[in-house]
């Protein structure tokens, strides 16, 4: 059987559920998010105004629950040493969940062990539960270096977005996906200012986040003018 791996998002402590002697009894997600709509209803129209993707820009979803349990053997006094550290361990915490059946992407939200020990002789079930976001996210960011041992030739992207010299005037493309996504623009040195959609900010230094910058699916052109170097962190989503 399956396992995964969680993440302890405060401390980035990471350890597998083979760690703790449990493998997943059931497979995740189970469910999907609820789609955020924006409807009206307009005097003299059949049904309903559906603004949902107009207001926008795309569809907006919202927080999804993905219920799971945790099963081993272990002795029957081990059962409640190992269960008060999970508990410890993850209970009320913001993890990053990534399923040994889907490497290459990450859940992440507040989990919680929401029941108790169910116990048979030397088997344990825990039910828990993740407040999780809407999407999941790819393990890797345009920052980070490529590793092909787990690269999908499939459907993933290279995606190479860090240290882009601006010397004048630069058209940079960014692949999206069909998830809008607003990407961070980092200035790691000098002045810049970028361009996307007809929209025009100046960077300052670190992390600049512009809600007014969505990425949408195919290819997205950032133009970017001045002298410096910036990188743009972003991860692909799906559901």
């Amino acid at each position: 059987m399956d396992g995964a791996t969680i993440k302890k998002v405060k401390t980035g402590e990471e350890k597998h559920t083979s760690d703790w002697g449990l493998v997943l009894s059931n497979s995740m997600p189970q469910e999907t998010p609820e789609v955020q709509k924006y409807e009206k209803e307009v005097p003299g129209l059949h049904g309903v105004l559906d603004m949902s993707e107009s207001i926008a820009g795309g569809v907006r979803f919202l927080n999804r629950i993905l219920p799971f349990e945790l099963g081993g053997a272990k002795r029957k006094t081990d059962w409640p040493s190992v269960y008060s550290k999970f508990l410890n361990a993850y209970h009320g915490q913001r993890v990053e969940i990534t399923l040994d059946c889907d490497p290459n992407f990450y859940y992440t939200g507040r989990m919680y062990v929401t029941g108790s020990l169910e116990r048979t002789a030397r088997i344990g079930i825990m039910s828990c539960e993740i407040d999780a976001e809407p999407f999941k996210y790819e393990k890797q960011s345009s920052l980070d270096p490529w590793i092909w041992d787990t690269f999908s030739f499939v459907d993933g992207v290279i995606r190479e977005y860090n240290n882009i010299v601006v010397n004048g005037t630069l058209d940079f493309r960014v692949i999206g996906n069909v998830h809008n996504v607003v990407p961070g623009i980092i200035l790691l040195s000098g002045e810049v200012t970028v361009t996307f959609d007809g929209i025009s900010h100046i960077l300052v230094d670190g992390e600049n986040l512009f809600y007014d910058y969505d990425i949408k699916e195919g290819d997205n052109i950032f133009t970017f003018s001045g002298n410096g170097t910036v990188a743009i962190d972003f991860k692909g989503v799906s559901l």
